[in-house]
């Protein structure tokens, strides 16, 4: 790996910083701002609704005009919207999103490298280990104060992208167009409903059904993140064995029976021993998933690519929040986990029928 390989996944990498803290303390925090958890849940579903608009504006022009300049923004946006949720202003939490930084960033890293399914499971297990260390961050931080630390890591992802030299240029048009492999991909958009309707509302759901705080949390959280950032080193010897969309499909069909056993867990230990197998195995397959976008897709439209994906995934997630706050609110901690499974199961079975014959070269122009 050269040095600025190493620059790129480590400015990717340190941001699992913020995410470990924020998947515990963001609910938590707004309650305590107080906001009920139906607004709670409004909250996010708008934050991922403009991230991933602007994310996917951001990529066109990116591929259009180089990529290193709208990375730069996206982060420097985050830090000064981390600073606001410091100051207790809620709704700062809509600009905190990296604003498809990491998809730029993936990008830049596709052109430097030669092993891109390598250098993404190593970023992306690197990020998962930065998330552990935020997951313990709310053990002896205080949460308002979490959102100093998250400001301080997206400066410094800031100044590592800085520091890259892009031979990239642009196309020179901003344009774009949907073509079938996109399209397969919508599959994404099942999953993010899914996802949104549970993912971003665990801590809170642990707290109504355990009656657990941040701090009690917080190890689970960690504990969840290093076993996922292990399993992601496990994913491409996974892929060599039985095939990329296999390996996708067998660690997703096995995460959502244990997603559906989830709720009927008697204990606090038992649920945490099965949310963290959980994640582990649902998640180990994203940085393949990254992979395919890539290598399916060809270099003046991989940013822009990987941003309309991602908002096919994002604005259904955004939906998510808003129906599992709802029906936590109702006190319905079970049917939520159950509709995500449906979901799951669905897109699931779709994504082995559009790939399974997929010839994963990586393509160029």
């Amino acid at each position: 790996m050269n040095k600025e390989e190493l620059l790129l996944v480590s400015s990717s990498s340190i941001s699992g910083v913020a995410w470990g803290a924020n998947t515990i303390v963001v609910p938590i925090y707004l309650t305590q701002l107080g906001l009920p958890p139906f607004y709670v849940g409004l909250l996010l579903s708008a934050s991922i609704v403009f991230s991933s608009s602007l994310a996917f504006a951001f990529s066109i022009l990116a591929d259009a005009h180089g990529r290193k300049r709208y990375a730069l923004i996206s982060r420097l946006v985050s830090a000064v919207s981390f600073l606001f949720l410091f100051m207790k202003i809620p709704y700062a939490y809509i600009f905190s999103s990296s604003w498809g930084g990491g998809g730029l960033v993936n990008a830049m890293l596709a052109e430097k490298t030669r092993n891109v399914e390598g250098d993404l499971s190593l970023m992306n297990s690197l990020s998962i280990v930065s998330s552990f260390i935020g997951a313990l961050l709310p053990l002896g931080v205080p949460i308002r104060f979490i959102f100093l630390v998250d400001s301080g890591i997206a400066f410094t992802s800031l100044l590592l992208i800085s520091m890259v030299s892009e031979n990239y240029k642009g196309s020179g048009h901003t344009s774009f167009k949907v073509d079938i492999t996109m399209g397969k991909f919508s599959t994404e958009a099942v999953i993010g409903l899914g996802a949104g309707i549970v993912i971003p509302l665990m801590s809170l759901w642990f707290e109504l059904r355990f009656n657990e705080s941040a701090r009690d949390m917080s190890p689970v959280f960690a504990l969840s993140d290093l076993t996922l950032a292990l399993t992601v080193l496990a994913a491409p010897r996974l892929a060599a064995r039985v095939g990329t969309v296999k390996a996708i499909v067998l660690t997703h069909v096995s995460a959502i029976a244990l997603l559906i056993a989830l709720p009927f867990s008697p204990t606090f230990p038992a649920a945490s021993a099965i949310f963290v197998v959980r994640n582990a195995l649902m998640n180990m397959g994203n940085p393949l998933l990254s992979s395919m976008i890539l290598k399916l897709m060809p270099e003046n439209r991989r940013a822009s690519a990987t941003s309309f994906i991602n908002l096919l995934s994002s604005i259904p997630r955004a939906a998510g929040p808003s129906i599992g706050g709802y029906l936590f609110g109702e006190g319905n901690l079970y049917s939520p986990f159950f509709i995500t499974a449906g979901l799951y199961s669905l897109a699931t079975a779709l994504f082995y029928a559009f790939f399974r014959n997929a010839r994963l070269e990586a393509v160029r122009v």
